[in-house]
């Protein structure tokens, strides 16, 4: 039986961890599902946006350690690797990514959501990193990922102390962009994504790629006009660009009028 979800429909894929008896723990099993999935998702070219969530009333608690200890002994390695290449496969999804977290998101689980391109967070939320409690390093590429949202002082406060904070922290940190009503988390999530979906394609792979440019230190601005000029010739992106100027500008000229 599959730990973990996917559902696609209208642009919009739904990836979900379905451990709920455990809080969504993520297992070595179901990390390599993850990767699997972003695989297919990448390759999918009618998916603009991914979602990924937790099953009932929590994102992740984190790795599921004893697990983890068991594939350990057979293959230490590449059962330590996971989690960093789990993460991976979701930064390089060309899609926008969203992550919807409510209850708890810990360890690797806020690696995971550090990863995607939003977080929207409900006010249920509970944060923290207890690694150096539980004897290991914050692995999974999560230190770099956790820096480049929060920064560096409030990021060694995080890991170091492994001290538990809520939505408000979260959200003053820079680490999610918008706190919600538990009850209304899947809702808005779902209204935001539709939002990003409809948007032509080409604007969003753009905006995807200047993203990951930007965390991998390569931006260039001087590849903006060409990618300002690809957008202008794409038939998707011009109409946008006509029904803008029909809806809002125009529309605003006849009420000076």
């Amino acid at each position: 039986m599959s730990d973990i979800k996917l559902a696609i429909e209208d642009g919009i894929a739904h990836i979900r961890f379905d451990r709920p008896t455990v809080f969504n723990a993520l297992s070595p099993s179901l990390l390599q599902e993850l990767i699997d999935l972003c695989t297919d998702v990448a390759a999918n070219n009618a998916c603009r946006v991914v979602v990924l969530e937790g099953v009932g009333e929590h994102f992740s608690a984190g790795a599921d350690l004893p697990k983890f200890m068991q594939d350990l002994e057979s293959d230490p390695q590449a059962t330590a690797d996971l989690g960093r290449r789990a993460t991976d496969s979701l930064a390089a999804l060309p899609q926008i990514t969203i992550a919807a977290v409510q209850g708890y998101c810990v360890g690797g689980a806020l690696v995971l959501a550090a990863a995607c391109d939003i977080r929207l967070v409900a006010d249920d939320s509970r944060f923290f990193i207890p690694e150096l409690d539980a004897g290991i390093p914050l692995a999974w590429g999560g230190m770099g990922h956790l820096v480049r949202l929060v920064g560096e002082s409030l990021a060694a406060d995080l890991v170091l102390s492994c001290r538990h904070f809520g939505a408000d922290d979260a959200l003053q940190s820079g680490f999610a962009s918008r706190i919600i009503a538990a009850a209304d988390l899947r809702a808005e999530t779902e209204s935001l994504a539709q939002s990003i979906a409809h948007k032509a394609q080409i604007i969003l792979r753009m905006t995807k790629q200047q993203l990951n440019s930007i965390r991998n230190g390569t931006f260039d601005a001087s590849n903006d006009a060409h990618a300002m000029l690809a957008a202008l010739a794409d038939p998707d992106a011009r109409q946008a660009s006509l029904d803008y100027v029909r809806n809002n500008i125009h529309k605003g000229d006849r009420r000076q009028r």
